[in-house]
């Protein structure tokens, strides 16, 4: 057990929940209003870094005991003791582990609390894929790639030729601050914008949250807006945390890391190219070979595998929020249960009618813009069910003190 002392001077702080005591400067507005440039959260960036630590050392404690038992054998050979280990050993401490870390270090910050879910999300899908045998060829060619393929909170970067891990450069560092110092920018800026309408740029009739929304609501142009910024704030603070997060990996044990985040809400072309090679990809290939490769094998049908996945990722989504949101009173209503479901039926219609000529023919001749704004209008109406409760229960408020935000109030 942690000396209680070192947790009081780590995490006796608690992060203030006003953001114009971070203030640089202010500047008046006219008569009537007054703004300020707040800059992150030193407290914040003062504990992130030991959660991130924590995340990477629980994945490569596990790489040991997942490589014996579970790697060097075949997915038809795995007894009893791999059995016990991943499912009554491993899953449970990834599940466990960051309830026990927030209640040890008494962790009130949602965007703290949001740090913790890599090891349960990525570690836990992967401790799935090497009880199955569908870990990537690289990592699984021996102890040292699959310790750095487990130990990374994200993606880390694999040389084709040697099979190895590939080794950082200044030329890569410079390009990652660089990539996370824009998104930074970007992310501030558009959550200075929303914070000052309570993160819903238009006013609509039900409240974000609900399921009350009417179809004519569900498919109103400000009910898709409020939601396209909505998801537009997640991907580029996705992008940004993940980078950010990776060059801590990078610069402890000094290899490169894949993009996690691409461009999804400006570059997909099809509802499986924005969840499979745009948006999280970690958790994409995590879900890929923890759950679709093994129920495919399973049942030798590639829908089953599609459907468990989605399932699986509803569940996972569904236990991040009560766990992020526990001290808020969230309450259990299978949100993320629909929400992924839905998109599910979207990969299924993708793959029942996207294969028809006439259908390939007519998507041949449409812009590329148009055809990313087309697939994004088909989950922005129910994407509420993924966003209200975060704007609800504070996500966005809290993840601002990551940020250097402009904030105006009247005098």
């Amino acid at each position: 057990m942690m000396d209680r002392g070192i947790v009081e001077i780590l995490f006796g702080q608690k992060i203030d929940y006003d953001l114009l005591n971070d203030t640089l400067f202010e500047f008046p507005v006219g008569t009537t209003t007054r703004c300020a440039i707040t800059h992150p959260s030193i407290q914040f960036f003062n504990q992130l870094p030991l959660l991130v630590f924590l995340q990477t050392l629980m994945s490569a404690l596990l790489a040991f005991p997942l490589y014996k038992l579970n790697v060097q054998i075949t997915k038809k050979k795995n007894g009893v003791l791999s059995a016990v280990f991943t499912f009554l050993i491993a899953l449970p401490a990834a599940c466990y582990e960051p309830i026990y870390i927030i209640r040890l270090f008494d962790i009130h910050h949602i965007g703290l609390r949001m740090v913790l879910m890599t090891f349960p999300l990525i570690g836990g899908l992967r401790v799935l894929e090497s009880y199955f045998g569908f870990v990537p060829s690289i990592p699984a060619k021996n102890f040292t790639n699959y310790f750095a393929y487990m130990s990374c909170p994200f993606i880390v970067k694999f040389d084709e030729n040697k099979q190895e891990p590939k080794r950082v450069s200044l030329q890569y560092f410079q390009q990652q601050l660089q990539i996370a110092g824009t998104y930074f920018i970007y992310t501030g800026l558009l959550m200075s914008l929303l914070w000052h309408y309570d993160w819903e740029l238009f006013e609509v009739e039900s409240d974000v949250n609900s399921f009350d929304h009417s179809l004519r609501e569900l498919i109103s142009w400000k009910h898709l807006m409020n939601n396209y910024f909505m998801a537009l704030i997640l991907s580029l603070g996705l992008k940004q945390s993940t980078v950010g997060i990776s060059l801590l990996y990078s610069l402890v044990f000094g290899y490169e890391t894949e993009d996690v985040v691409l461009s999804p809400m400006t570059k997909s072309q099809s509802p499986s190219e924005f969840w499979g090679r745009q948006w999280n990809v970690a958790v994409h290939l995590g879900l890929k070979n923890g759950v679709f490769k093994p129920i495919r094998y399973l049942t030798n049908s590639k829908l089953m595998g599609v459907l468990a996945a989605f399932v699986v990722s509803g569940i996972i989504h569904e236990y991040v929020n009560l766990v992020m949101f526990s001290r808020t009173g969230i309450e259990f209503k299978w949100k993320y249960m629909i929400f992924f479901g839905y998109n599910a039926c979207l990969l299924f219609a993708e793959h029942t009618f996207g294969s028809i000529e006439i259908v390939q023919d007519i998507v041949s001749k449409l812009p590329k813009p148009l055809i990313t704004a087309l697939v994004l209008c088909t989950a922005l109406p129910v994407a509420h069910l993924f966003t209200g409760d975060w704007i609800v229960h504070g996500y966005f408020d809290a993840v601002m003190y990551a940020e250097p935000t402009i904030l105006c109030r009247s005098l």
